[in-house]
């Protein structure tokens, strides 16, 4: 039985004040703010002109039927997870869900990396990082941010990157799916990768964070299916524009993009770099897939087909998370999520997907020695 399970991709759901507190006041009257109906619609809604309107309760109705969706998202937060931004309770929820620890992602942030106004946004990333560490302050042994970094601008980036590493920072937050003009494997970023590498800080590349608008548009059913794709593309790129390889040290996180898809992606990839390989210098001779399984990570909740294909992608490559509290979450029965996705699996890969190989990647050894008996007894199931 493992002893202490890890959740490596879940989230909060920000404060509703928190960008008009925290914001430069020259911000403020833009900020993304709280607003009780929209259009005659019933309900709380993040508003920050040109997004279109967000309604939170996406964002915090972990546990809820897909039948009540639509009766809760009319509650706003006050139906919400409280712990989706009080610490003190999302760690009862932990508890009661069996996790000793969590990598936590923004919320709504997710959406600022399309506005239009890259000073704005930038800002917006800078707050929210600021609110993170507090949040995480509370319990520093269980509770691991990750910063939101815009890739809006080198330099500016590049100070924040500093800035948020001093604030210990466990990785980095990113569009998985950047502008034209500025791809990850375009040279402006070569200075930011070396620092990334540096201060040894995963990149996290997860869905729904598209610099161009929104990734779901009125088919959510196809959409949602097909949600993996620009990362996918985003992170290869990176392999054949030679920034891998370049810095063999740096980790990039594919974040809830499930695995199920990647052994024939990565067949693809192995095949079309051995076909076309020549023509990429930048490779070094290197096979694109080969890259991939030294440097990419992937996270999952829920995938039954990736898990019986983890041969085909790299035990040592996999972190299970639960994705609190978000509506796809394994919360409050990821027990029973872990179990069924881990029939049969031997008991020495379950104790590396469910939490050793998050630790490997994100430098959590030292923290996690020192980390309290009560809190690993906690994840027990």
């Amino acid at each position: 039985m493992v002893q202490r399970i890890l959740s490596a991709d879940s989230h909060v759901l920000e404060p509703p004040d928190l960008w008009t507190t925290r914001m430069q006041a020259r911000f403020r009257d833009r900020a993304p703010h709280l607003e009780h109906e929209f259009n005659g619609q019933t309900g709380d809604f993040l508003v920050c002109d040109p997004l279109r309107p967000f309604n939170p309760t996406s964002l915090g109705c972990a546990g809820i039927p897909p039948e009540d969706l639509e009766k809760f998202s009319r509650g706003g937060y006050a139906v919400c997870r409280p712990g989706s931004w009080d610490p003190v309770e999302r760690l009862k929820d932990m508890d009661a869900d069996g996790l000793a620890g969590e990598i936590f992602y923004c919320g709504f942030g997710m959406s600022l990396f399309s506005h239009p106004d890259e000073e704005f946004q930038r800002d917006a990333h800078r707050a929210y990082n600021d609110w993170a560490a507090e949040y995480a302050s509370h319990a520093p042994r269980r509770l691991f941010p990750v910063a939101n970094i815009s890739m809006t601008d080198p330099e500016s980036d590049l100070s924040e990157l500093y800035r948020v590493k001093q604030l210990g920072f466990r990785g980095i937050f990113i569009s998985n799916d950047p502008l034209p003009e500025r791809r990850y494997d375009n040279p402006l970023w070569d200075t930011f990768w070396t620092a990334v590498e540096e201060y040894e800080l995963p990149v996290n590349i997860h869905i729904l964070t598209r610099q161009g608008g929104p990734q779901v548009g009125a088919n959510q059913i196809v959409d949602g299916v097909v949600l993996p794709v620009p990362a996918f593309r985003t992170i290869a790129e990176m392999i054949t524009g030679g920034v891998l390889d370049k810095h063999p040290r740096l980790k990039i996180i594919s974040v809830e993009n499930d695995i199920g898809w990647m052994p024939n992606y990565l067949k693809r990839l192995e095949w079309y770099s051995y076909r076309f390989g020549p023509r990429f210098p930048k490779l070094n001779g290197k096979n694109a897939a080969d890259i991939w399984r030294r440097q990419v990570y992937a996270t999952f909740q829920d995938d039954v087909p990736g898990i019986r294909c983890r041969d085909l992608i790299g035990v040592d490559n996999l972190m299970w998370g639960s994705d609190y509290p978000h509506f796809d979450s394994t919360f409050p029965k990821s027990q029973e999520a872990i179990a069924r996705n881990f029939e049969g699996v031997p008991e020495s890969e379950q104790v590396r997907i469910l939490g050793e190989t998050m630790v490997r990647v994100y430098n959590l050894g030292e923290v996690l020695e020192s980390a309290p008996e009560a809190s690993l007894a906690a994840a027990t199931p």
